[in-house]
């Protein structure tokens, strides 16, 4: 990985970790609002004979239902939160990946092409899309030197070239 991308990754980390404790911390609060309801009503109903909702609603659990307090909005912020962490996270991560695959891509090329064929590429590049009558011009190669080498290109599979009234268009594929 390159140093480049290490501040990248710091925060990645950070969101995964953040998003995971987020939401382990919401199931560990739904558990034990679920589990102390269930403790409280037996316990309740051992010790005084009668039933929970007897008592004076003072002395009840804060709500009715104990999935209301695990539904609540105050509960479910940190759900929300680590779920958008989380996702922030693999988003970083994609963008690490892909901005990665693209240099790779890039020196496998530069490895690969004869200078001309770079010296055209990079030609296209600056300009999204020519034609091969402008390529020539502006490298000036002979029209059949240039046909030569767009058509290494595309058995390369680097470029599209496209019919273009009486010359072609050249285009980059992404």
């Amino acid at each position: 990985m390159e140093k480049k991308y290490k501040k990248y990754v710091v925060v990645m980390f950070l969101c995964f970790l953040f998003g995971g404790f987020s939401i382990i911390l919401y199931l560990y609060q739904a558990y034990w609002v679920i589990q102390t309801e269930s403790t409280r009503k037996q316990f309740y109903n051992f010790t005084f004979n009668n039933s929970i909702e007897e008592r004076p609603a003072e002395r009840r659990f804060p709500a009715e239902r104990p999935v209301d307090l695990v539904i609540s909005p105050f509960s479910l912020t940190p759900l929300i939160l680590g779920i958008i962490s989380t996702l922030a996270g693999f988003s970083i991560w994609d963008l690490i990946r892909e901005k990665e695959l693209t240099a790779a891509k890039k020196e496998i090329l530069d490895v690969f092409l004869l200078p001309e064929e770079k010296h055209l590429i990079s030609i296209i590049e600056k300009n999204d899309s020519l034609t091969q009558n402008e390529i020539t011009k502006m490298t000036g190669f002979s029209r059949v030197k240039v046909h030569r080498i767009i058509k290494n290109l595309e058995k390369k599979n680097l470029i599209l070239k496209q019919e273009y009234g009486m010359t072609n268009k050249i285009t980059l594929k992404k």
